[in-house]
C-alpha cells in the first residue's frame, strides 16, 4: 500500500488532543486544606456525569492512532534512505526520552526537599502519585515506538491476522483477569490494547478509512460506541474510561476504533479547518513541544497549588460552585507558565 502524506488533520487532532489532556488534568486537581492538613485528590470522582464524560474526553486511543500515523510514515521514509530498524528505534527513544530526564530529576529532587520540610508521608506520597502518574503514557509509548518496525512488517504482510491476533489477545486476558481476580495480568493489555491502536493509526495511513460513502463511517462509529454501551451495561466493564484505562481493557479498545471511525468521517472538515492560519501556527507549535507540555503540565499544576498554600489562598471545595469559578484562571494561570517553561527547555 502507498503510504499517505502528512495530513494537517491529524496535526490538529493531536495537538487538541494535548490540550484536552492538559484542561482535564487541571480540572482533577483537587487540593483541600483541611483540618488535619492539606488534601489532595482528584476532584472529579463522585461528580454524577464525569464517568460519562470520559466517554468524550478520554482522548488518548485517538492520541496514539494519530502517533500510529506518524510512526508508520517515518519509518517508511527512513526505511526507504536505507535507515535500519535499530538506528530507527535508538533514534525514536533517545527523542522521547531525553526531554523526560530533565523533570523527572527536578521532580525527585523536590520530593526530597518537601519530605525533609516535614510534608506529611500521605500528603507526600499523593503528591508524588498525581506528578508520576501521567508517565505510564511516556513508558507505553515508548514501548509502542520500539515496535514499529516490527509491527509495520507485521501489518504489511498480515494485516487482518496482526489486528484479529490483537484483539483475541486482549480479550483472553480481560477474561483470565477477570477469573482469577489478578489485577497484575491484566497489565499484559498494556502492550495488547496500545499495539492494536497503533495498528489502528497504520491502517489510518494506508486508507483503509477512506471509505467513498462517509456516511458508513459516521454509522460505524455510532456502532462502535453502541458495542462500547453492551459492555458496559451488560458485561459489566466500567463505564469510567479512565477506570478502563489502569489497565486498560477491551473497553478502551473499543473506544480507540469509534474515535479512529469518527475521525475519518470529520477528516476532510478537520483539514479545511486546520488549512486556517492561526489553527496551522497553533497547531504546529504545540506538536512541536508535545513532548515538552506533556512532562511539564503536571509539575506546573502542582507548583501552582504549592505557591497557593504557601500565599494562603482559599481552596474552595472541589466541585462546589465557587470551584467551578476557580477552575478558568487557574487553567489560565497553568498556560501562562508552562508556556516559558516549554520555550526554556526546548
Amino acid at each position: 500500500m502507498v503510504a499517505a502524506t502528512r495530513d494537517r488533520a491529524v496535526d490538529l487532532t493531536r495537538a487538541a488532543c494535548l490540550v484536552v489532556v492538559v484542561g482535564l488534568h487541571v480540572m482533577m486537581a483537587g487540593i483541600t486544606v483541611e483540618t488535619d492538613g492539606l488534601a489532595i485528590s482528584n476532584s472529579l470522582d463522585g461528580h454524577p456525569i464525569f464517568a460519562w464524560s470520559t466517554w468524550v474526553v478520554q482522548v488518548m486511543p485517538l492520541f496514539f492512532v494519530m502517533g500510529g500515523f506518524s510512526s508508520l510514515l517515518a519509518w517508511r521514509r527512513q526505511r526507504e534512505r536505507g535507515v535500519a530498524a535499530s538506528a530507527y528505534v535508538r533514534d525514536r527513544v533517545a527523542r522521547l526520552a531525553r526531554p523526560a530526564l530533565l523533570p523527572l530529576a527536578l521532580v525527585g529532587i523536590t520530593l526530597a526537599i518537601l519530605a525533609l520540610v516535614g510534608l506529611p508521608d500521605p500528603v507526600l506520597t499523593e503528591v508524588g502519585f498525581r506528578i508520576g502518574q501521567p508517565l505510564w503514557f511516556l513508558a507505553v509509548y515508548l514501548g509502542c515506538a520500539g515496535l514499529v518496525p516490527l509491527m509495520a512488517r507485521l501489518h504489511d504482510r498480515t494485516p487482518w491476522l496482526t489486528l484479529f491476533g490483537m484483539l483475541a489477545a486482549v480479550m483472553i486476558v480481560d477474561t483470565v483477569a477477570l477469573l482469577t481476580m489478578l489485577p497484575l495480568i491484566g497489565a499484559l493489555n498494556l502492550l495488547f490494547v496500545w499495539v492494536f491502536i497503533q495498528q489502528l493509526g497504520f491502517c489510518l495511513a494506508d486508507g483503509w478509512f477512506d471509505w467513498r460513502r462517509r456516511w458508513l463511517l459516521l454509522v460505524a462509529g455510532i456502532g462502535a460506541f453502541g458495542v462500547l454501551l453492551f459492555l458496559t451495561m451488560v458485561v459489566g466493564y466500567s463505564t469510567d474510561m479512565y477506570d478502563n484505562l489502569n489497565p486498560p481493557t477491551a473497553a478502551i479498545l473499543v473506544l480507540g476504533v469509534g474515535q479512529v471511525l469518527l475521525f475519518a468521517w470529520l477528516r476532510p472538515w478537520l483539514a479545511r479547518l486546520a488549512e486556517r492560519e492561526t489553527l496551522a501556527g497553533l497547531s504546529d507549535a504545540i506538536n512541536r513541544n508535545a513532548m515538552q507540555i506533556y512532562l511539564w503540565h503536571v509539575p506546573v499544576i502542582v507548583i501552582l497549588a504549592v505557591v497557593l498554600v504557601i500565599s494562603g489562598a482559599p481552596f474552595p471545595e472541589p466541585l462546589s460552585e465557587e470551584w467551578w469559578q476557580s477552575r478558568p484562571p487557574f487553567l489560565i494561570a497553568v498556560a501562562l507558565l508552562l508556556i516559558p517553561i516549554v520555550i526554556g527547555v526546548a
